[in-house]
């Protein structure tokens, strides 16, 4: 995985800064500058490089709030675009993230977990007030940062939704008596979510929702599995930034499971897309999984033209897994789409 990430790197850098029309390519960021965390941290000075970047290039910063709204109106997206999106509301972000973000003055939003504010290690409500005030948007993260996708000992499937619904209710409360307003756009602690827990978003008024699969987004895209690319550990430099910023989607029109919940981790998932306009050799995808893991594309002749069947060729390990494709765009530059997988100890019943 990691000597292809190196090879496309490359390529991409060759690539002119163009991106396909109605297409965001959006990441997310944790801590700034906390190298007790390097698996989510970045270096101050390489997010200094990377918003430098946007701006010598012309590339413009979008809000996740005019996403979702031109979503949800059916509108297109900007032809080219980066989004800038923070989970969990470290206090790295306060001290050392936001005077970058105020220095080249691009919108950002942070999604809160409200029962970590005023903890050590996180803001505090009154510092999340300053920088609303100063541009940033404000994200419903839930307020406890469970694993939403399982159950509790003893819990049943009712109760787990309720459990779900009323925490997600809980935060929005919180917004509402500390900030005056509830958000209307939703991240997924740890990146996971499900059918059902796309159901409960949709309830409360949610109009958009982001996950942690790596992916780009495009006017076609369900708006409650938005794809980002994170910038921590390895992937947090400044090449790794350049090439996913010229990323092209992979464009996914339906995909069969939906939910990207593993019932069984004996057998590795198979998953059916439909790629409108592409058809062909599966042999003009790349498809890995992470780890040790592998898996395989062909074409699934019973579907029909424009569907294609990736399947892993062993077991997933660890709790999040994913499969990943790339392909060559026909206009140069690479697409990108992932899937995320999830091993659940105890999920709800479909």
């Amino acid at each position: 995985m990691f000597r292809f990430v190196g090879f496309f790197l490359f390529v991409c850098l060759l690539v002119p800064v163009v991106a396909a029309a109605g297409q965001v390519n959006a990441f997310i960021y944790h801590r700034f500058d906390d190298n007790r965390y390097p698996s989510t941290n970045i270096a101050v000075d390489v997010f200094t490089k990377q918003l430098e970047f946007l701006h010598e290039r012309n590339i413009p910063v979008v809000s996740t709030q005019e996403v979702a709204e031109r979503m949800a109106r059916g509108e297109p997206l900007p032809e080219r675009a980066v989004m800038i999106t923070v989970d969990d509301s470290y206090l790295s972000f306060y001290e050392a993230g936001m005077p970058v973000i105020r220095t080249f003055d691009v919108p950002v939003s942070l999604f809160v977990n409200t029962d970590s504010v005023g903890t050590p290690g996180y803001m505090t409500w009154k510092q999340i007030r300053e920088v609303v005030a100063q541009g940033v948007e404000i994200g419903n993260h839930t307020a406890g940062h469970a694993y939403l996708v399982e159950k509790e000992a003893g819990e049943t499937d009712a109760q787990w939704r309720r459990r779900v619904h009323d925490d997600i209710l809980k935060a929005q409360h919180a917004f509402e008596r500390e900030l005056g307003f509830a958000p209307n756009i939703f991240a997924y602690p740890y990146g996971e979510y499900s059918s059902e827990i796309i159901d409960v978003l949709k309830a409360l008024g949610f109009i958009a929702a982001f996950a942690q699969q790596s992916g780009v987004i495009h006017s076609s895209h369900d708006p409650f599995t938005l794809p980002r690319f994170p910038m921590g550990g390895p992937f947090a430099t400044l090449d790794d930034f350049k090439s996913k910023s010229v990323m092209k989607a992979l464009v996914v029109a339906e995909q069969h499971p939906f939910d990207s919940i593993i019932y069984t981790a004996k057998a590795p998932p198979v998953l059916d897309l439909y790629m409108p306009g592409i058809s062909g050799s599966a042999t003009q995808f790349n498809c890995f999984a992470q780890g040790a893991n592998r898996c395989t594309v062909s074409v699934n002749q019973e579907r029909g033209e424009g569907w294609y069947q990736v399947t892993g060729d062993s077991p997933l390990k660890g709790r999040r897994n994913k499969y990943t494709l790339t392909r060559q765009a026909p206009d140069g530059g690479w697409q990108w789409f992932s899937q995320l997988w999830i091993n659940a100890d105890n999920p709800p019943r479909k």
